[in-house]
This record gives C-alpha cells, structure tokens and sequence, in this order.
C-alpha cells in the first residue's frame, strides 16, 4: 500500500490532516472546558450564597456539601452540554454536518438491532474484569482506582442527573462524537473515523477505566451510526445508560451487595456468552472484514502526532491519573 507522505503533493495532504485533525480536536477541549466551566461556576455561586449565610456555624462543613450537590445534580451539567453544543454548532458553522450526522445507508433490522445490542452489552463485562484487575494491581503498590470505577457505575442520585445521564448526556454525545467528530474523518475512510472518533470519545470520559470501555462501546456505537443511522445509536447509548444502568441498579437496590453482584454478572455473562455465539458463527465474515480495511501507510501517525491531539490527550490522561489514590497506611 502506498505511503500517503511519498509525494509533495501528499505533503500537502498530510499539513491538511493535521490541520483537520487539530480543528476538531481543539473544538471537542473547549466545549469539555464550557462544561467544566459551568459546573464550576455554579458550584461557586451556591457557596457564595453558603457565605451570607451568617447563621451557618460551620462553613467548611457546608462548602464540602455543597461541592458534593453540585457534583451529584445534572441541572450544571445539562446546561454545561447544551452551552458546549451550541458551540459546536456555531464552530463547525462552515461544514455541511447536518447531512452527514443524519445519513443513513441501510435500514436496521430487528435480528441486526439484536446481534449489535448483544455485542455492545458484552464490553460490560470487559470493564468489570478490567476494574477489578487494574484495583488489585495497584493495590499492590499502595495505590487505589476504586473512586474512578465507583463514579464510572454509580447510578444518579437526584432527577435532574437522572435526566442528565440517561437522555440528554447520550443523545448530545452522539451528536458530538459520532456527528461532529467521527462526520469530520470520513473524508479519510468510514472505518478509520470510527476508529479515531471512538479513541477520541473514550479519552474525553478522563477516567482511566471508564475511557478504555468507552472507546470499546464507541467502536460499536461509530459502527451502528456510520451503516445505519446516529439515530439508532443515540437509541442503544440510552439503552445503555438508562436501561441497564439506572433502571436495573434501581431494582436490585434493595438487594444486598453480594446479590447484586451476581444479578450483574449474570446479564453480563449472558451478554458475553452470545457476543461469543456470534464471533464463532461470523468468523469467515469477521476475518474477510478486517483483512479489507486497512489504513493508508501514515495516516495513524499523522494524526496522532497533530498538535491539538496530543494537548487533548495528555489533558485526558492528567484527570485519569489524578483519580489513582494512595491507599491509607
């Protein structure tokens, strides 16, 4: 295959992909940055309320409290997205998106819907043995990551993050990773922008457990938009959050913690057991599908060493490892 740098006019291409590259990832920080921002700012301001309050006799107690309300309601973190996606919009102003972000190219089937689901629900198990194995790793070293993946699975606790992270964080995260992001490396190959859109999406979660199950999922969810439609991937994210992480930890909450964990690895298991069914009876089909896609020589390290990624990435990687606790003596 032809090395995509061999020619001046490919020299120009490669400033091109960088130049690319560096748009979309600049714009996919600062709308993370509006987020950050807002929550911030109204976790500020209801401290600022805290601090009128001459009656409040203990005002380290109540800032604590307060950061932790803030943290745990969705009504900062709706307004934060919603902020960001008009951003976006506004960023991205020149590019035709609205096309593209909606197109469809085949129609979904029901047994299509069924195979992709099983697939998808199975990296559940992934994550869970990948939790488990980073913790007992670290632990031998005197550190924790066990915050990290109790903020990855914990489920909402008010109705305003409920709302956040069942509806509205899916669907504008759809719009932005498998719109505006993985729409923005098509012109490169369908295959290759879902894969760079899904390290992307992964990376952006800045929780080192969670980022390496999101860019699985987003895999998947890159695959489900490009060959039938966002729409139905919006549908399996919420699936996802909604369904089988809000809806079934809130019936088993009344469980105790070990029966908990059996229900989950149950569904869990099932899941894999049936991605495992599939993989068998599509192998011929799996190893046809891979042997065809192959990436022009270069692409990969045009992107990755593009400016704007690289200061993306290490932004990621610095609140992933800030998550690593030290466990107490």
């Amino acid at each position: 295959m032809k090395n995509i740098l061999e020619t001046n006019e490919d020299q120009w291409t490669k400033k091109k992909i960088r130049k690319n590259t560096n748009k979309i990832t600049r714009g996919v920080l600062v709308y993370e940055i509006i987020m950050t921002l807002i929550v911030i700012v109204d976790m500020f301001r209801r401290i600022a309320f805290a601090f009128f309050d001459t009656n409040d006799p203990n005002i380290d107690s109540t800032i604590d409290k307060i950061a932790n309300e803030t943290i745990n309601s969705g009504t900062s973190s709706i307004i934060g997205v919603l902020i960001g996606l008009l951003f976006l919009l506004f960023y991205f102003r020149k590019y035709n998106y609205r096309n593209f972000i909606f197109h469809s190219q085949e129609k979904m089937t029901g047994h299509s819907f069924l195979v992709i689901l099983t697939i998808f629900m199975s990296t559940q198990l992934i994550f869970s043995l990948l939790g488990t194995a980073m913790e007992t790793c670290l632990n031998q070293f005197g550190f924790s990551i066990l915050g990290e993946i109790t903020s990855a699975t914990g489920n909402s606790s008010t109705l305003s993050m409920l709302l956040y992270a069942s509806f509205i964080g899916p669907i504008t995260e759809e719009i932005v990773f498998r719109g505006f992001v993985m729409r923005g490396f098509q012109k490169y190959g369908s295959y290759y922008s879902i894969f760079i859109s899904a390290v992307i999406f992964g990376a952006f979660h800045g929780n080192l457990i969670q980022s390496i199950f999101a860019t699985l999922v987003g895999l998947v969810l890159g695959y489900v938009a490009m060959k039938y439609s966002i729409k139905w991937s919006i549908l399996i994210h919420i699936i996802n959050n909604f369904v089988f992480g809000e809806l079934l930890f809130g019936l088993i909450s009344n469980f105790n913690t070990s029966i908990q964990a059996i229900v989950i690895y149950v569904i869990e298991g099932l899941f894999f057991a049936g991605t495992v069914v599939i993989i068998i009876l599509k192998r011929n089909e799996i190893k046809k599908f891979i042997k065809n896609k192959k990436y022009p020589k270069g692409l990969l390290g045009i992107t990755f060493t593009s400016v704007w990624l690289l200061i993306f990435l290490a932004f990621q990687l610095l609140q992933g490892v800030s998550g690593i606790e030290r466990l107490p003596l």
